[in-house]
């Protein structure tokens, strides 16, 4: 029998006291189910957690954490602990075999609260026994010799839990002991109440050796209540003399409002369930923008009507291909039989799909077909070149602006030892103008400065010479900034092959000139690019922040792309110099939903380092970031979206350019995998 923790029992397991999946104060070898966010609090003496986690994909967890030293809950942190956590499924549960995970608290952060641990969990009935073994926090009971020394005496090095240094890959699975934990949870007959019993090998070392700390009893047992799909939270003894508690946030990304779903119910003209007598170009056009879905380039004979279809990045490419296919058929005459359309994004364009007609009207008209059909009888051609080619766009909307956006930007730092949980609120107003002779597209940006408490950094940080991103806190202060204003140029050489040219503002802190190549052959699952630009950093005492502060670097980087199979997630890893002229690369994982949500985490490493005021150095960027799009919220327009980034302030190393246009999220729209991921909503409503 399969037991898969994602399907037939998922709900059940909550967290632990640091935010991943476990019993009281170790973890286990479950798993959300791909795309939850869990957000809590927690406290055990003598720390307070906070956390927010995200499932990345099924076998990937990834925990972001602040866990602060207290001596009273109503006062101050006397010290911040911050980490990057993570858990990693290496076997799903079956009938003979527990599931198996290897993990890591604090995988990049300080070291006071780093540990890794590989855990194994099986269910029976109604009990669910976990045991693993422990490095480093989880494993300070020295138990065991460390049994990784036979591959290599590194293994075998002390490690540090209080050196100001932050943990590193290099310090993971060290340690000449380690230890075991495990425990058990009991799934009671009450809905949501369990009940937790474990046993950990955490003996505090460090706050023993700091502050005389009394360690407490390895046990614990304590009870845990979902009282709703939402909300957990749960109390334990650790021992006789210590109390946890935990209070645990938990949604689905998968849960959010469909914008696809929004965009169809305003959709009013009927698929025609028979054929006209008269075969009009021109009335596909303007039949297709009466529903806010743009052609261009119309044309029709005997047995074809072609056209290209200018699409937008609110709804899934797939849903705009249906509704186009819809205007040409009901206006294509009694024998036009294949309908071309070939997809553009500026001047981006994707392979030209070629559909059979009577798929559509069977699927939309008579109800007797489906997009699978479609699909099999669908042709995707993307041989074709083609030069520069020269279009306008037929908007309604006042003086040509198109593509407008409103944003709400936010990001959260939990990974600061100097300055707790720091916050950061803006309003972005986005638009594009009319192309410029055809071949030019033009943006513009307004950011407005809501609510921040970035003063401290520049209070107790020192200050660098050239910041590159450190000075956050005096671009806050401004209330109106001109986040961008630039000039590009985009061509498609190949349905495969790609180019852009970008000039002016880039982003809120830079501006400059670049450009980037990307090669992306359509139905595979790996692309490649590189790009370069030569910025100057923007000055922030200047109005709207449209001056210069004389410093200029060039920055590049080689890019590859590659989407793993069944898991809808896309690993990035990027190459080269960055602003603060350091070399480095960073790892990045990409998760897209249906409803248009994304979610995306990175790690950076660089050659340079940071500094903090403790004397402590990091050679790491690396954070979470979060996009909702609010369109499917009734009422609330298209272009409308929530952006949320959990990553540290004012680093300087390991940044790079946010570049206006990136030719890889340009042309996912244009993708064979957002093509086969959205099909299922070509049918038009």
């Amino acid at each position: 029998m399969h037991i898969p923790a994602s399907t037939a029992i998922a709900g059940e397991y909550t967290g632990m006291l640091t935010g991943p999946l476990g019993l009281n104060t170790v973890p286990s070898a479950r798993m959300d189910e791909t795309g939850t966010v869990r957000l809590g609090v927690s406290t055990l003496d003598p720390y307070a957690h906070s956390y927010i986690g995200f499932q990345l994909a099924e076998p990937l967890y990834v925990n972001i954490r602040q866990s602060a030293e207290v001596s009273n809950l109503n006062e101050n942190a006397d010290h911040l602990y911050p980490g990057l956590d993570f858990k990693l499924r290496l076997l799903e549960e079956n009938a003979y075999c527990p599931a198996i995970v290897i993990g890591a608290q604090s995988a990049i952060g300080h070291k006071r609260m780093a540990g890794e641990y590989i855990a194994l969990s099986k269910r029976y009935k109604d009990f669910d026994f976990t045991a693993g073994l422990g490095w480093g926090r989880y494993g300070s009971a020295a138990q065991l010799d460390n049994p990784l020394k036979v591959l290599s005496s590194h293994f075998g090095e002390d490690r540090l839990s209080d050196s100001p240094l932050p943990n590193g890959p290099t310090n993971w699975f060290t340690g000449d002991k380690i230890g075991l934990f495990g425990g058990a949870e009991y799934f009671t007959p009450w809905e949501g109440l369990s009940l937790k019993l474990d046993l950990g090998a955490d003996r505090y070392e460090a706050e023993n050796a700091a502050f005389d700390f009394a360690t407490p009893a390895p046990w614990s047992i304590g009870a845990s209540y979902r009282a709703t799909d939402w909300l957990n939270f749960s109390i334990a003894a650790q021992g006789t003399g210590k109390l946890m508690g935990r209070l645990t946030l938990t949604n689905n990304l998968k849960n959010w409002f469909d914008r696809d779903k929004a965009e169809a119910e305003k959709n009013t003209v009927p698929f025609r369930a028979f054929r006209t007598d008269l075969r009009l170009p021109d009335q596909m056009q303007l039949s297709a923008e009466r529903e806010d879905v743009l052609l261009n380039d119309v044309k029709a004979d005997n047995l074809n009507a072609s056209a290209d279809i200018l699409l937008r990045d609110t709804t899934s490419s797939p849903q705009q291909i249906g509704q186009a296919v819809k205007h040409m058929a009901n206006h294509a005459g009694p024998d036009v039989e294949a309908i071309n359309l070939t997809p553009r994004v500026m001047g981006l364009r994707g392979p030209q799909i070629t559909m059979l007609r009577s798929d559509f009207e069977k699927a939309a008209a008579h109800h007797r077909g489906s997009p699978e059909e479609i699909w099999h009888n669908a042709e995707f051609d993307s041989n074709q070149s083609e030069s520069v080619q020269r279009y306008r766009r037929r908007d309604s909307n006042l003086f040509g602006l198109h593509d407008n956006k409103l944003i709400f930007e936010n990001q959260a730092s939990l990974a600061e030892e100097d300055s707790g949980v720091l916050y950061r609120s803006a309003l972005l107003l986005k638009t594009k103008g009319p192309r410029i002779f055809g071949l030019f597209d033009h943006g513009y940006a307004l950011r407005i400065n809501a609510k921040d408490n970035l003063e401290r950094l520049g209070k107790i940080r020192p200050r660098a010479i050239l910041p590159v991103r450190s000075n956050v806190d005096v671009f806050a202060e401004r209330t109106f900034a001109l986040d961008e204003a630039y000039l590009a140029f985009t061509h498609s050489f190949r349905p495969d092959f790609h180019l852009s040219l970008i000039s002016g503002y880039l982003e809120e802190m830079y501006a400059g000139t670049g450009g980037e190549l990307l090669y992306r052959p359509f139905g595979k699952r790996y692309a490649f690019g590189i790009e370069g630009w030569q910025s100057f950093k923007r000055d922030p005492y200047q109005d709207l922040n449209i001056g210069f502060n004389g410093d200029h670097v060039f920055t590049g980087h080689v890019n590859g792309w590659y989407d793993i199979p069944g898991q809808d997630l896309t690993l990035n890893i990027k190459a080269g110099r960055f602003l603060a002229e350091d070399l480095g690369a960073r790892i990045s994982a990409v998760k897209r939903f249906d409803n248009g949500a994304k979610l995306e985490g990175f790690v950076t490493l660089s050659n340079q380092a940071d500094f903090d005021l403790f004397g402590g150095t990091t050679h790491s960027y690396n954070g979470i970031r979060l996009s909702l799009p609010l369109g499917g919220i009734k009422y609330v327009p298209r272009g409308v979206a929530f952006n949320a980034k959990f990553e540290p302030f004012g680093r300087d190393i390991g940044q790079d350019i946010q570049k206006p246009i990136s030719l890889y999220e340009a042309t996912e729209p244009l993708s064979f995998p957002h093509l086969k991921r959205h099909w299922n909503k070509i049918v038009p409503k």
